[in-house]
C-alpha cells in the first residue's frame, strides 16, 4: 500500500462515509436467519432513507394500485430483497454527492454506472445457477466505490486524471500515476476495513483483473466484471454483442461461457432493466 492509498483508507475509515445501515443490510445478506421485519426496523430508523425508498417504491416503475405509506408495507408487495437492494442504493446514494457543479457532474456520471453495473450483475447472476443475484448486485453497486473515495478524500484533485485521460492514458493507468493506487484496489482495501465480506472486497478490487488468482470467489468477480463491461457496453452508440464479449478478460470468459444466443438475451434484458430503473433519479 501507497502512502496515497494508505491515507486515504485511514481518513475514510475515521470519518466512517458509508453509512453504518449498509454493513447492517449486507450482514443481513449474508445471514439466513434474518427476517423481514429486522430490515423494516433498520430502514425505519432512519428517516431519509424511509423517504427515498418510499419514493422510488411509488415510482411508476413498479406500477402499484395504490401509494405505499410504509416500509413494511413495501416489503409486503415487492418482497424482502427488492426492498432490500432499494435501501442499500439509497444509503450509497450520498457518497456520488459533490460539493460543486463539476464534482456533481463526474460523480453523477459514476453514480449512472454504478446502478447500471448493480442490474446487469444482477441480470448476469440470474442465469448462472451457482451464483446469488443479490450478491452480484451488491457488487455491482459497489464496484467503483474507489472512484468517490479518490474524489472525495485525496489531496489531489481528480481532474488530474481527468487531463490525462483525455490525452489518452487508461484511466486505471492515470489514477496510479496521480494517486498512486487505482479505484479498485483503494475499494478492496477501504472495503475490507469496513468489514465487508472478502469475496466481496475481492470483486470489488478486482473487477479489471487480469486473472482470477487472487479471487477468493472468482465467480462472483467474473460476474461484477462481466456485468461492468455490459453497463459500458451499452452506452456505447455503435455495438455488436460480439464486441462486448470480446472486451472481457479469457478468465472471465471461461467462467461464464455463454452461448451467443443467451448473450444477446442477456443484453436485451439488461437494456430493458436499466432503460426503466428508477435507480437513478433516487434523492
Amino acid at each position: 500500500m501507497t502512502y496515497q492509498s494508505e491515507a486515504i483508507v485511514e481518513k475514510v475509515q475515521d470519518l466512517a462515509v458509508l453509512p453504518q445501515v449498509v454493513h447492517r443490510i449486507i450482514s443481513m445478506t449474508n445471514d439466513p436467519n434474518t427476517h423481514a421485519r429486522n430490515l423494516e426496523q433498520l430502514i425505519s430508523i432512519d428517516q431519509g432513507m424511509s423517504t427515498r425508498v418510499l419514493n422510488t417504491v411509488n415510482s411508476a416503475y413498479y406500477g402499484l394500485s395504490r401509494k405505499i405509506a410504509s416500509i413494511k408495507d413495501a416489503v409486503v408487495l415487492l418482497g424482502f430483497k427488492t426492498v432490500r437492494n432499494l435501501a442499500m442504493t439509497a444509503s450509497v446514494f450520498d457518497l456520488f454527492v459533490g460539493k460543486t457543479d463539476r464534482q456533481n457532474l463526474r460523480r453523477g456520471k459514476w453514480w449512472r454506472h454504478s446502478i447500471d453495473t448493480a442490474l446487469c450483475c444482477r441480470m448476469v447472476a440470474s442465469q448462472v445457477p451457482e451464483a446469488s443475484p443479490d450478491e452480484a448486485y451488491t457488487a455491482g453497486l459497489l464496484h467503483d466505490i474507489g472512484k468517490p473515495l479518490l474524489d472525495r478524500y485525496s489531496e489531489i484533485p481528480y481532474e488530474q486524471v481527468e487531463a490525462l485521460v483525455a490525452q489518452g492514458v487508461p484511466e486505471m493507468d492515470a489514477e496510479q500515476e496521480i494517486f498512486g493506487c487505482h479505484h479498485a484496489e483503494l475499494g478492496r482495501l477501504v472495503s475490507l476495513k469496513w468489514g465487508f465480506p472478502e469475496k466481496l472486497a475481492d470483486a470489488i478490487g478486482q473487477h479489471h483483473a487480469l486473472s482470477p488468482d487472487h479471487c477468493s470467489d472468482p465467480l462472483l468477480t467474473a460476474i461484477t466484471a462481466m456485468g461492468n463491461t455490459i453497463a459500458h457496453w451499452l452506452r456505447e452508440p455503435d455495438r455488436e454483442a460480439t464486441d462486448c464479449w470480446e472486451h472481457l478478460a479469457p478468465w472471465v470468459r471461461e467462467y461464464l461461457p455463454f452461448q451467443p444466443a443467451q448473450l444477446r438475451a442477456m443484453l436485451a434484458g439488461c437494456e430493458v432493466e436499466i432503460q426503466s430503473s428508477p435507480l437513478h433519479a433516487l434523492r
